[in-house]
């Protein structure tokens, strides 16, 4: 994507500033293209590009022939990092509106990526995906790559699961641990964009982490969950 100037930056930077600081909430109308050029001096084009970047972020969205207008945002929900209960008990902790849909279950293949991951061998895989719902909107995408070989219960599961914590408990586990959680910040895919309807340049926390059985001392399985940075906030 091209960079902006230096003329295109101050109407963004202008923009940003307002919505953070609630100048265009009463109706969610955000300036014209017109109001723009004649404020900042600038062409049409330029003023043009910083919508569109605008919303391919998120924050706006347009209606042909009325205008642009301010995404309604949610209200952030914190997620602590740490702690041993699962992700479904922290978000009904914060609300009640609150869901959880299986949309995979598959044996991974041998040329997958996750075999580069750390502890995971070639051994059998199940890719466990699960949509996560809050207030109705998608919000976090939790992929569980399950070791076969130690808990090959996991080929029995269905798209009835709500919990990967509550089911590796009803097969024995009664102690976890994990040996390192790895954060980033990602853009989604095709996919991920797809999943969580949301635009490309919405930026996405990705938490990479093992899960092992402490007693038996054996990997569970290596997790990846990426959550909308409009939905969460993170206390680490």
């Amino acid at each position: 994507m091209k960079r902006l100037d230096e003329q295109e930056l101050v109407v963004k930077d202008y923009l940003l500033q307002g919505i953070a600081a609630g100048d265009f909430s009463h109706d969610g109308k955000m300036p014209s293209e017109y109001t723009l050029v004649e404020m900042f001096g600038v062409p049409r084009i330029k003023v043009r590009n910083v919508y569109n970047l605008l919303e391919k972020m998120g924050f706006i969205y347009s209606q042909k022939g009325i205008g642009r207008f301010l995404r309604h945002q949610q209200k952030p929900l914190e997620v602590v990092m740490s702690g041993d209960i699962s992700f479904s008990e922290k978000m009904l902790n914060h609300t009640s509106n609150y869901k959880s849909i299986v949309t995979k279950i598959e044996q991974v293949s041998k040329d997958h990526v996750i075999f580069s991951k750390p502890y995971v061998t070639e051994g059998t895989l199940y890719l466990i995906e699960r949509l996560r719902f809050i207030d109705g909107e998608p919000a976090a995408i939790h992929r569980s790559y399950v070791v076969a070989e130690n808990m090959p219960e996991v080929k029995q599961v269905n798209n009835r699961l709500t919990s990967m914590y509550q089911f590796y408990k009803q097969h024995g586990v009664n102690q976890f641990r994990s040996s390192f959680s790895q954060l980033s910040v990602t853009f989604p895919n095709e996919l991920d964009r797809t999943l969580l309807d949301c635009e490309i340049l919405v930026p996405l926390v990705k938490v990479e982490s093992d899960n092992w059985d402490a007693e038996r001392n054996v990997l569970l399985e290596y997790t990846e969950i990426l959550y909308r940075t409009d939905r969460f906030f993170f206390q680490i």
